[in-house]
C-alpha cells in the first residue's frame, strides 16, 4: 500500500516565498515547457496566480494538481488534513491558548494568526466530501482530515471539532511549548535562551498527554521541536522516547512518519528520527506515512526512503484510515 496521509491545501503566511512556490507548483497549467521563459509564458502564470488566489484552496482546478501528483507517485490514498488554525471559526481558541501579549513573541504570533486564519470549516469539509467520488473514479481514494493542536486545557474544545464532522482522520499535533509556536522562523532566535533538555522534556510531555487524551488517530511529527537543529544529545532524549512509545501504544494511537523536512533542515532527518523510530517499531506502534506537503508538488516527497526507514527498523505495515477506524496494510 503507498498512502499519503498529511497533505495540506494552503498554508500561510502570504509571502514571496510563498508566490514563488505557488508559481512553481502551477507548472502543470502552463503548457508546454519550451514556452517557458517567454513574455507569454510570464502573462498566463500571472493570470494563473491571480486565478488561484481568486478561487482560494478549495477548488477542483487546484486539488486536481494533487490527484495528478499522487497518480505520478503512485500512491492509492491520500488525505487532505488541514490545521485547525486556517479556520476563522477557531481564531478565538488558538488566541486563548497562545502567546499574544505586547511584546516580541506576542507580536510576532498575533501578526502570524492574523495571517493564517482565513478559511471555513465547513467550507473545506463540504468541498472534500464532494470530489471524494471523482477522486475513487480515477483510482485514487480522497480521504478527508484535521489536525488539531494540542493544549492540556483545550480538549473540550477540540471533541467538539471532532464530534461535528465525519472524518476519516483526526490528527493531533504539538507546535507550542508554553504558548510558544517553536516552527514559526520569525521565533527561532527563542531557542538560542532556552535549556534544551528542559525545553525537550516539556515538549515530550506534552506529547504524551496527547496521546492520554485519546482524542486522536495520529499524533504527527513526534519529534517536530528539532526543526530548527536545535537539539541536546539524542542519547539523553532516549528515555523520552520510550516513554512516548510506550504511551501511543497504551492508549492505542498512531503515528506518523513524516518527510515534509527530511531535506529542508538542518539535521535532514525525518520524523522521527531513525533511532526513535526502532523504538516505536520495538513497542509495536502503528505508523502511517505522510509528506506533510503544502503544494501539489510535494505530494509523495520521500516517501520511498521514508518506506525504507520503516523496514529497516523492523515494521511490515502501514496504518491506514478511513471513517476514523484504522487498518494495518502490508508495505509491500
Amino acid at each position: 500500500m503507498r498512502a499519503d496521509f498529511h497533505v495540506h491545501l494552503e498554508e500561510g503566511p502570504y509571502s514571496l516565498r510563498w508566490l514563488h512556490q505557488l508559481a512553481e507548483s502551477l507548472g502543470p497549467l502552463l503548457g508546454q515547457e519550451e514556452a517557458w521563459g517567454r513574455r507569454e509564458w510570464a502573462y498566463e502564470l500571472v493570470g494563473q496566480l491571480a486565478r488561484r488566489l481568486r478561487q482560494g484552496p478549495y477548488s477542483r482546478e487546484w486539488l486536481d494538481l494533487y490527484r495528478i501528483r499522487a497518480k505520478q507517485q503512485g500512491l492509492q490514498v491520500v488525505c487532505v488534513a488541514q490545521h485547525l488554525y486556517r479556520f476563522e471559526e477557531y481564531k478565538t481558541f488558538y488566541e486563548q491558548h497562545i502567546h499574544l501579549a505586547d511584546d516580541r513573541l506576542g507580536l510576532a504570533q498575533r501578526r502570524w494568526l492574523d495571517q493564517v486564519a482565513n478559511d471555513s470549516l465547513p467550507a473545506y469539509m463540504e468541498f472534500l466530501q464532494e470530489e471524494k467520488q471523482r477522486w475513487s473514479d480515477d483510482g485514487v481514494e480522497l480521504r478527508v482530515g484535521i489536525e488539531l493542536d494540542y493544549f492540556p486545557d483545550g480538549e473540550e474544545t477540540l471533541a467538539k471539532v471532532i464530534q461535528a464532522y465525519p472524518w476519516d482522520i483526526c490528527i493531533g499535533a504539538i507546535h507550542f511549548v508554553q504558548g510558544w509556536g517553536f516552527q514559526n522562523p520569525e521565533t527561532v532566535k527563542r531557542f538560542e535562551q532556552m535549556d534544551l533538555p528542559v525545553l525537550y522534556g516539556r515538549y515530550f510531555d506534552l506529547v504524551e498527554q496527547a496521546a492520554e487524551s485519546r482524542l486522536f488517530d495520529v499524533v504527527a511529527h513526534i519529534d517536530a521541536i528539532k526543526m530548527f537543529g536545535y537539539r541536546p544529545d539524542e542519547t539523553a532524549l532516549l528515555p523520552y522516547y520510550q516513554r512516548v512509545a510506550r504511551a501511543l501504544r497504551r492508549w492505542n494511537v498512531a503515528t506518523e512518519i513524516n518527510t515534509g523536512c527530511y531535506h529542508d533542515n538542518p539535521m535532514r532527518e525525518m520524523h522521527p528520527s531513525f533511532r526513535m523510530l526502532e523504538i516505536l517499531a520495538q513497542h509495536e506502534v502503528p505508523i502511517t506515512t505522510s509528506s506533510n506537503a503544502y503544494f501539489p508538488d510535494q505530494v509523495g516527497q520521500h516517501l520511498e526512503e521514508a518506506r525504507a526507514q520503516l523496514k529497516r527498523a523492523g515494521l511490515a505495515a502501514i496504518a491506514v484510515f478511513e471513517n476514523r477506524k484504522r487498518t494495518l496494510l502490508p508495505l509491500d
